[in-house]
């Protein structure tokens, strides 16, 4: 499931396989940083960046079994609540993954740096190999 925001309403708006919208589009939504990268048109509607709303949107998992929190930000901005207040008191399995301190350095300050893409990845696919198992064991339990 993909997040995103409309950027005239302040609607929020969820993109699955079901959608009828193309990953490629609501993937390019949610990635729309408010004076970053332009919001992106969908059916006619302007969306930004679904972390606009939620530093991971974890209430979409609510009710689920088993949840695996992908979080790049793990803190809250402002009125936003931190992944780790979020997921307080969910009944279900879960595994929050976030940036650790190779992927922390990688990144840098500037988390939309371009520069960083290719250090950032590869410090991603390191940290997932170290944190395979942790997730599988939430997942499987």
């Amino acid at each position: 499931m993909v997040t995103a925001v409309d950027a005239a309403t302040g609607e929020f708006r969820t993109f699955d396989r079901d959608s009828g919208v193309p990953l490629v589009q609501a993937v390019a939504a949610s990635c729309a940083v408010p004076g970053v990268y332009p919001p992106v048109t969908i059916e006619g509607r302007r969306y930004v960046d679904g972390g606009m709303r939620s530093a991971a949107n974890v209430d979409l998992a609510k009710g689920y079994d088993r949840i695996v929190v992908l979080a790049p930000i793990a803190r809250g901005a402002g009125p936003m609540a931190s992944v780790d207040a979020q997921v307080t008191g969910l009944v279900a399995r879960v595994a929050v993954v976030t940036p650790d301190q190779a992927s922390r350095t990688a990144i840098g300050r500037n988390v939309l740096d371009p520069a960083a893409r290719a250090p950032s990845a590869r410090a991603g696919r390191a940290q997932a190999k170290a944190e395979a198992e942790r997730v599988g064991e939430a997942w499987t339990g």
